[in-house]
C-alpha cells in the first residue's frame, strides 16, 4: 500500500469505492429513519458523494486528499481540512473510505495517520473526525479511536416536516 495524492484519473474508481463502501451505512440510516424521512433527508446520497468527490479533488483541494493505492489502484482515500481555534489551526478529516474488498487490512488507520500528519505539517494543533454512533459505522470509531483520537458523543436528530 502506497499513500499518494490524488491523480485526476482516480475519480470515477474513487466514486465507485465510496458507493460500495457507504451503501451499508446508508442501508442502516433508511431503517432507522423510515423510508420516507430517508427519501427526502438522503434519498441522493450516490449523487451527493459524487458531486462532494468532485469538490474535494477540486485543484485547489488537492494537497488535502491522500489516496490508499493498492497494486495502483486506489483502495481508499482520506480528505481533510482546516479550521480556526483558540489556540491554533485544527484539522478535521473530512471523509474516510476504503473500499470494502480492503478494509480490514490497516488501510483506514494508514490514512488516518496520514491524513493527521499531513494536518501537523500544515501547522495544525488538533485534529477531529466526525462518524456515526450506529452499527454500521462500528468499524470507523474503531479506526479513529485506534489512531488517538478520543470520542464525544453526540446525538443527530431529524423529522419530516
Amino acid at each position: 500500500m502506497l499513500l499518494r495524492t490524488f491523480r485526476t484519473d482516480d475519480l470515477e474508481a474513487l466514486i465507485d469505492l465510496t458507493v460500495r463502501a457507504f451503501e451499508p451505512i446508508q442501508d442502516g440510516i433508511r431503517h432507522q429513519l423510515g423510508d420516507e424521512l430517508f427519501a427526502r433527508q438522503n434519498g441522493q446520497w450516490r449523487q451527493d458523494y459524487r458531486d462532494t468527490l468532485a469538490e474535494l479533488t477540486g485543484s485547489e483541494n488537492q494537497e488535502r486528499f491522500l489516496v490508499a493505492d493498492v497494486d495502483g489502484a486506489p483502495a481508499g482515500y482520506a480528505a481533510w481540512s482546516t479550521h480556526p481555534g483558540p489556540v491554533g489551526l485544527q484539522g478535521e478529516i473530512t471523509l474516510l473510505a476504503v473500499d470494502p474488498r480492503h478494509q480490514g487490512a490497516g488501510l483506514g488507520r494508514a490514512l488516518i495517520d496520514g491524513a493527521c500528519e499531513a494536518m501537523r505539517a500544515a501547522g495544525c494543533v488538533v485534529a477531529w473526525a466526525s462518524t456515526g454512533g450506529d452499527e454500521a459505522h462500528t468499524s470507523a470509531r474503531a479506526a479513529y479511536a485506534a489512531g488517538g483520537f478520543t470520542p464525544l458523543p453526540t446525538v443527530f436528530f431529524s423529522r419530516l416536516l
